[in-house]
């Protein structure tokens, strides 16, 4: 093939002095090959110089390329479903499973790059988690992203992923807006509000409510607001079909919870409640409705527990706290 490449064209030189040339080009060749291989590597990625470093020749043994996936996650504080302590474990296993078998990823070995979204005060921070998405990008420049697991947090560090042309794969983007094109980076791996909205909507029209329609939930307007977001899915999907809706907000965060005026609320414009609270809350809501001298039958409650928070009180009982109300709460939960 090399002397195909420089005996091409039909100079019309004497064989002998085709043969000289050929020798000096050979020769300018391999000295700019060596230069080419002493530059240094600077600004290239670790793509780049892995690819260099396996293709230099058989006599060496293969370099493995590495996959660095960045992780951002609150580290410590698992009142988020998607702290580190419980996606840490699982992260880790499946690194080492991928890096066990070579069938998997040929000829490259995975990795990953852990950065902390909290603030100083535990919350997954919106400030703090696109800059810890910057430092990782410039120091690792990761093949993907993993997280964050918040909200308020995924929402800033998509659109730099989306900018950077990277995947972002996280749990913790289940918000309605998440939907609509502004995030083509985001594989969202957990549940969403906007399927929870369309559940929702399939019991309404199954069972033919169309008003009376209730939305009562708790927004304490701080941190990742999960009651919020995830009636903001049901509204988009019932409002879809023009069924009447009633939102009532309170804040858990300011006791006491006026109770009274719920109930009032409930008998003057609902008959359909979805709930979004505290089990806690929603149990003292049950037991002061089942108390009311209200038609009962009349009403339908749901509640919206996502993570099965409710099922972590006494034997998986969501109305059992083993006080004087378990009995009343227990026909409430019944009806």
């Amino acid at each position: 093939n090399r002397y195909k490449l420089f005996s091409c064209g039909g100079s019309g030189l004497p064989a002998g002095e085709r043969m000289a040339f050929w020798k000096e080009g050979t020769t300018l060749l391999l000295v700019l090959l060596v230069l080419l291989d002493l530059q240094p590597v600077t600004g290239r990625s670790s793509r780049h110089r892995s690819l260099r470093r396996q293709t230099r020749g058989h006599h060496e043994h293969r370099a493995y390329q590495n996959i660095t996936l960045a992780v951002i996650l609150p580290q410590s504080n698992t009142h988020y479903p998607w702290a580190w302590p419980r996606i840490g474990p699982a992260l880790e296993r499946a690194v080492k499973t991928v890096n066990a078998d070579p069938t998997l990823l040929p000829d490259h070995h995975l990795t990953y790059a852990f950065k902390n979204s909290e603030d100083k005060d535990g919350i997954c921070s919106e400030s703090v988690a696109p800059l810890m998405a910057v430092d990782l990008k410039l120091a690792y420049d990761p093949w993907a992203f993993i997280g964050p697991g918040c909200s308020y947090t995924s929402s800033p560090v998509g659109l730099f992923t989306t900018h950077w042309d990277v995947p972002m794969v996280t749990a913790g983007a289940p918000a309605v807006a998440f939907y609509g094109g502004v995030y083509p980076s985001i594989t969202n791996t957990g549940p969403t509000h906007k399927k929870l909205g369309k559940f929702a909507l399939r019991i309404c029209e199954h069972f033919g409510w169309r008003e009376h329609v209730m939305l009562m939930f708790n927004d304490n307007k701080v941190d990742d607001r999960p009651c919020y977001f995830a009636v903001e899915g049901l509204y988009t999907e019932l409002k879809s079909i023009n069924i009447t809706l009633i939102d009532r907000v309170f804040e858990e965060n300011k006791p006491p919870v006026n109770y009274s005026q719920i109930l009032t609320d409930i008998q003057n414009d609902g008959r359909v409640l979805f709930v979004c609270c505290s089990p806690d809350v929603f149990r003292k809501l049950m037991v002061q409705f089942r108390q009311a001298d209200l038609p009962h039958e009349q009403y339908v409650f749901f509640y919206i527990d996502v993570f099965g928070d409710s099922l972590n009180s006494k034997h998986g009982q969501p109305w059992a706290r083993g006080d004087e109300d378990d009995a009343i709460a227990k026909e409430a939960f019944q009806v």
